[in-house]
Parts: structure tokens; C-alpha cells; sequence
């Protein structure tokens, strides 16, 4: 059974960190939250090191102390979203983070510069969380600012064989559509979906065809208004669920945690049932 569940991906994965929390309670299993509100799924590959950031500079050397901004890479799309990551690059210490100019590597200590044409910046809690169990959700800040499906797929792909080569079980958050999304951002989230669904089988955890079914009266117990209604005929999450158009409020938290726990439980990462509460 999961003994640590290691949740990576952007504000969905970094909200729903407490409900989690409470639907894994009494299956052994401990929950750690590594998502980052507004990262790309760039952001996230490069911190677990699925997709290292390849580490160059305008003069080819890292400097004998200080920062130093970083040549564009994909992360500079909504750099300034980056969650810091430690790391080591050329046999430097080092943190990255990002900032609305860029991305920027600042040394831990000063040392003589050292020539650096893309080495791979190994990122530290990455390498140590590897081999853990984890659930991905990431790739739709990705859709929202213009990038493809295709691309997005690829990454999560890349990421989840990553993890896995080093002995993880790892499942994969479906995407949901944004209210009030245009035609394009739909299709393209739907395409991560179905794309994700036929490569990962069971270990794809959809969520859509829950937020816009019936089964959110069950599993909350909330009456449905006209606006949910219709907003669920439009194929998005209801306004009860939600904080703003791209994310949950607790009680959406809660009832997607608790179908994510009813997945992994179907893949034989958790109890079939709860452990009961010993008496204090």
C-alpha cells in the first residue's frame, strides 16, 4: 500500500492538499502537497527532473557568486510562477526561481565561475521524491495560455515514465474546463483528457464527467441552481463548486479528493476500506 503520495501540478494540486489530507485519513497513506499555484507543466517537469532545465547563460559560466539570469528556455512562459527548487548543476549548489524578466540560478556559495552550454540543473527534492508515489495534475495553465494539447501530453507522459523508471505508481489528474472558457481552450483540455485516458487506462483519474453529471448532488448534498444547472449543460464545474472560473472551493476540493481516492483505491495503491480509528 502507499505508505507517501506525492501530489505535483500547478494551484488545483496546491488547493486541494487539506481535502486529500481528509480522504486519505485512516488508509496509511500520507499526503505531500508539491503543487505551485500558476505553473506550467514546464515549471513542474523541470522541478521533479523529468524535464531538466538545461542551464546556459549569455557569457557560457556560471558567476564566482551572486545571480545570474538564465537564456530563455520554456520555463520563461509565466516564469514569474516558478516555485524556487534546489538543485545542482556542473557540481554547483544552486537555486532557481523566477521572476516576471526570466528565470534566474543564484549560487549557495562563491566559488570560481564555471562554463556551463546547457548541463542539466538537478533538482534536488525532485531526485528524493522520485521513487514515491505520486499523482500528477498539470498541464492546463499550459491550454490557457495558448499551448497545445500535443505538448502537454507529452510532458505529462515524459514526467509519469520518469517517475515510474525510478519504482513510483504514479496516476494522473483529469483536466476540467475553465468556466466561461473559449471553443479553443475547451477542445484543447478535453484532448489532454482523452489523450491521457488512452495511454494511462485506470491511472488516469478523470474528474470532468464528474463536475458535469448528477453525481455532484450525491457526493455533496448540494441542491443545484439554475446557474449550476447551466453550467453544467455547457460542460463546466458548477459556480457551488467553485472559488473563480479555474478553481475549487472546498467543497469541490472534497469531492474530487474523494473520487481521486476512490481511483487509487481501484488501482491497489490504498485499503479497500478505511483503517479504523484506534481509541485514544
Amino acid at each position: 500500500m502507499t505508505a507517501l503520495l506525492v501530489g505535483w501540478g500547478s494551484s488545483s494540486m496546491a488547493g486541494i492538499g487539506p481535502a486529500l489530507e481528509v480522504a486519505l485519513h485512516g488508509t496509511g497513506a500520507l499526503f505531500l502537497d508539491e503543487g505551485a499555484g500558476g505553473e506550467t507543466s514546464h515549471h513542474t517537469a523541470a522541478r521533479i527532473g523529468s524535464i531538466p532545465l538545461p542551464v546556459r547563460t549569455p557569457d557560457g559560466h556560471l558567476p564566482a557568486a551572486g545571480s545570474v539570469r538564465l537564456e530563455p528556455t520554456a520555463l520563461d512562459l509565466a516564469s514569474e510562477h516558478l516555485k524556487p527548487f534546489a538543485g545542482r548543476v556542473a557540481g554547483i549548489e544552486a537555486v532557481v526561481h523566477g521572476t516576471e524578466e526570466g528565470v534566474f540560478l543564484t549560487r549557495s556559495t562563491p566559488g570560481a565561475p564555471v562554463a556551463v552550454d546547457g548541463d542539466p540543473f538537478l533538482p534536488s527534492r525532485g531526485q528524493e521524491l522520485r521513487g514515491r508515489d505520486a499523482l500528477l495534475w498539470m498541464g492546463k495553465n499550459d491550454v490557457n495560455r495558448g499551448q497545445s494539447a500535443a505538448g502537454v501530453v507529452e510532458r505529462i507522459i515524459a514526467t509519469a515514465d520518469h517517475l515510474s523508471r525510478a519504482g513510483a505508481r504514479v496516476a494522473v489528474v483529469g483536466q476540467f474546463t475553465n468556466n466561461g472558457a473559449d471553443e479553443q481552450q475547451r477542445a484543447e483540455v478535453l484532448a489532454v483528457n482523452t489523450a491521457c485516458e488512452e495511454h494511462f487506462g485506470p491511472s488516469h483519474l478523470g474528474v470532468q464527467d464528474l463536475l458535469t453529471s448528477p453525481a455532484v448532488e450525491a457526493g455533496t448534498g448540494l441542491v443545484m441552481s439554475a446557474e449550476d444547472l447551466a453550467e453544467r449543460e455547457a460542460g463546466a464545474k458548477p459556480p457551488a463548486l467553485s472559488n473563480d472560473p479555474g478553481h475549487f472551493n472546498q467543497i469541490g476540493n472534497h469531492l474530487v479528493a474523494a473520487r481521486i481516492v476512490r481511483g487509487l483505491r481501484e488501482l491497489g495503491l490504498l485499503p479497500d476500506s478505511p483503517t479504523p480509528r484506534s481509541a485514544p
